[in-house]
């Protein structure tokens, strides 16, 4: 039985460094310069995903729309370095689903792998069933050992996710670097299910542990902003825990459901060092957003912390999202 259930209605995004964001494509503006469908039917151009992806051209630099049609894909979708600008459209959340049966070897088996620049995707479910119990599409055992499995991997720069899901138990979205925005999405998990050295601003729906952020010295970029969205489930969680020493979440204006803990945060590996940590919390509402019993060092913010956790300034300074090919 799934402990907590976490939704987020969220932009995530995520930037890594300069080098790195620097070198990523544009893909050629906004315009989509071929389609391919992907269905179960005989008059769709392949049956799965991972076979559409593949008939890309290497080191593509026009953006490829791949449709998915409505329907149940039991495969782990990988997007290889050399396969940039790539969409996945979907046909909606509850109607084109994505799922996978994994545990440990995250490294390489997530429900989705992507690692190249410039990859948008909307109006689709990416589900890990390792964990998960389900009555619909029950193709195979859930696990009975709780184990890391990923419904998505992301290494890239310049993700954009609208209208997704991702739905998993532990370790559900490992954003691991790379600017990502989820908007709209909803995520699904128990302990640490979003985690990673990303650089992550959340405007969504979210709860073991809601995050557990990898940002490692006070040079590092990377760090998680949570604005809007709620956070709701079924069993009492922590708002996030040190992955390691200089971890940084930030929620703003963010409804806390009383599943949130009084404490609200645990230092786990930046224990000692507290101070390094930049954990807080600003104008959230709800019965979980009382912070009189929150760790003594929960951060405060100036007003210049604040502009630095913004949409514009957190991700968006190049401008990268303005010049995207426009999601449905």
């Amino acid at each position: 039985m799934l402990a907590v259930m976490s939704t987020i209605k969220l932009v995530v995004m995520s930037t890594v460094t300069l080098d790195i964001m620097s070198s990523a494509k544009d893909c050629g503006g906004n315009n989509v310069a071929q389609t391919i469908i992907v269905g179960k039917d005989r008059h769709s151009a392949f049956s799965t995903i991972q076979a559409a992806i593949d008939s890309v051209r290497s080191n593509n630099d026009q953006w490829v729309k791949i449709h998915i049609k409505a329907g149940f894909y039991i495969e782990s979708v990988v997007i290889p370095i050399n396969k940039p600008c790539i969409i996945l459209e979907g046909e909606g959340t509850p109607k084109t689903i994505i799922s996978h049966s994994d545990h440990q070897s995250i490294n390489n088996h997530a429900t989705l792998l992507s690692f190249p620049d410039n990859v948008l995707a909307s109006g689709i479910t990416f589900k890990n069933s390792y964990n998960v119990a389900t009555t619909k599409y029950k193709s195979y055992d859930e696990g009975s050992k709780i184990e890391p499995a990923n419904a998505a991997r992301l290494f890239g720069d310049k993700y954009f996710f609208h209208n997704c899901s991702f739905v998993g138990y532990q370790d559900t979205l490992y954003d691991h670097s790379g600017r990502h925005v989820f908007k709209d999405c909803y995520i699904q998990g128990y302990s640490d299910f979003i985690y990673g050295n990303g650089r992550s601003y959340y405007t969504v729906n979210l709860p073991g542990f809601v995050t557990a952020n990898g940002r490692e010295s006070a040079d590092d970029p990377s760090g998680f902003v949570f604005e809007g969205g709620s956070i709701v489930g079924n069993c009492k969680v922590n708002l996030g825990r040190a992955w390691k020493p200089y971890a940084r979440v930030v929620f703003k204006n963010t409804y806390f459901s009383d599943i949130v803990t009084p404490q609200g945060w645990v230092a786990w590996s930046a224990s000692g060092n507290e101070s390094r940590t930049t954990y807080a919390e600003i104008d959230c509402k709800g019965p979980g957003a009382n912070t009189a019993k929150r760790v003594p060092w929960m951060k405060k913010l100036s007003s210049s912390d604040l502009n630095n956790f913004s949409f514009a300034s957190f991700i968006n300074s190049d401008g990268w999202v303005d010049n995207l090919h426009t999601l449905s």
